[in-house]
């Protein structure tokens, strides 16, 4: 122990004579800052300054309110009513002057009551316009004069460096701005779907991010909103350690504007059927990519130009690795959104863009909101297996959570029949559970080549 003790003593005296001596050695003292160097300064303080007050009146402070009545039994067996009641914090960005706002979906999730506190102080109630639990965002509506729109960027031109600032209500603290740089763009964390993660597109940032940015605008120093605070990487205590994410604004935009037109944002859809690359075929893709072997008519691959054989080697800017991967990047652009692809046609690459379209919509299928789930039409190029039944109606989309959902029903699950009888288009399965009594209805399915029945109650 003394002989340890002596051994720091003189690391100790060690470098105490390394900073002593340091001078001998031909260091001069360091000069001031000068008059420049403060006045870049003052400059890039000046930028932030700008960039916050063009968006601060368009920030607001969301607190959602979870309300249920529990019913537990005393030690005597006798029922005890009980309200369970649990809030949370977030944020929001306005992006109509008439009160619409653009925030997480995990925000408003589960929520019996959301109230916005604005930029001026005033608190009101919102609603619900629609979410999309896939791309974790929500749209709610406010009944308020004089609000201020948010400025939209491209987060298209993004770059990985340039000055960002984080603006919302981290822990409760409204109106609070933090600064940093794009750390890495097209980040994939799973959060909202597993299997969605190759599709994720998430720009990744310094500035810090906090429980309550959540559904918050990042914007660049021109005051521009280019994403939507997201998530945070975090240690335990859950604070910040410098990894926040937000969706990019391009996506969240889009997002937005289909849940306002129709309520919700459904699956992208491109049009096209895929074979992996050939042996012979990997050098002339230059490594990666799928082959194109039918594309469908009136598609926005047709509108594309694609042809059969034509070979897709880049999505989106990203590098297509698999046809799983292809169809969920596509899956998650959201209806409406022009894409750009990169194209190997006989030994020549071209880039080529189209519109991606609503995919329910184009298989001629529809949403049930009744029951969560949405579904088409079974045809010949729906059909993923040979155990797949020629008819019935394909279960495209099931809302988690909602009564699809709860009794199993999942995407891919062909419905063969409801109430006991064979059922092959989507007016039929709308009319059955119209006419449903006490909101219960038998319905069998086909997975996998196995069949299997359930009732389904909402």
């Amino acid at each position: 122990m003394a002989s340890s003790m002596a051994w720091r003593g003189r690391l100790a005296l060690f470098a105490a004579a390394v900073i002593v001596a340091a001078p001998v050695f031909g260091q001069t003292e360091r000069e001031g800052p000068s008059a420049a160097d403060y006045e870049y300064a003052r400059g890039l303080s000046r930028v932030f300054e700008s960039a916050v007050a063009r968006v601060e009146e368009s920030v607001v402070h969301i607190t959602s309110v979870e309300e249920r009545q529990l019913v537990a039994r005393d030690f005597f067996g006798r029922p005890q009513n009980r309200t369970f009641r649990r809030s949370g914090l977030g944020s929001g960005v306005i992006v109509s002057e008439d009160g619409l706002i653009l925030t997480n979906n995990h925000v408003v999730q589960g929520a019996t009551q959301l109230i916005v506190r604005l930029p001026d102080s005033r608190e009101v109630e919102a609603s619900v316009v629609g979410t999309d639990e896939l791309r974790d965002l929500a749209v709610l509506r406010v009944r308020a004069s004089g609000l201020t729109a948010a400025t939209w960027g491209d987060s298209d031109r993004v770059r990985v460096g340039e000055w960002v600032l984080a603006v919302g209500s981290p822990y409760g603290f409204a109106r609070t701005a933090t600064a940093g740089i794009v750390s890495a763009k097209g980040r994939g964390l799973g959060i909202g779907a597993d299997e969605f993660k190759e599709a994720e597109e998430f720009i990744q940032t310094d500035a810090a991010i906090n429980p309550g940015n959540s559904g918050g605008p990042l914007i660049n120093v021109d005051g521009e909103v280019i994403g939507i605070n997201t998530a945070i990487y975090s240690t335990r205590m859950g604070g910040s350690v410098g990894l926040g994410f937000a969706i990019p604004s391009e996506l969240a935009r889009s997002v937005a504007d289909n849940i306002v037109r129709g309520g919700r944002a459904d699956f992208g859809w491109l049009g096209v059927e895929m074979r992996p690359l050939e042996e012979q075929e990997v050098a002339t893709a230059g490594g990666n990519g799928v082959v194109v072997t039918r594309v469908v008519p009136g598609s926005p691959a047709e509108g594309a130009g694609l042809k059969t054989g034509d070979i897709i080697t880049r999505y989106r800017g990203r590098a297509v690795t698999s046809e799983d991967q292809l169809v969920r990047a596509v899956q998650f652009t959201p209806p409406g959104s022009e894409v750009e692809m990169d194209v190997v046609r006989d030994g020549r690459q071209s880039r080529v863009r189209t519109t991606i379209v609503d995919r329910t919509a184009a298989l001629g299928g529809a949403w049930l909101d009744a029951v969560g789930f949405a579904v088409a039409p079974m045809r010949p190029e729906l059909r993923s297996t040979g155990n797949a039944p020629s008819e019935g109606l394909l279960v495209l989309r099931v809302d988690r959570g909602g009564p699809a959902a709860q009794v199993g029903l999942e995407a891919g699950d062909v419905i063969v029949s409801v109430g006991g009888r064979g059922v092959r288009d989507v007016e039929e399965l709308r009319r059955a559970i119209d006419r449903a009594r006490d909101r219960r209805l038998a319905i069998a399915i086909v997975r996998g080549g196995m069949r299997g029945e359930g009732v389904l109650r909402w």
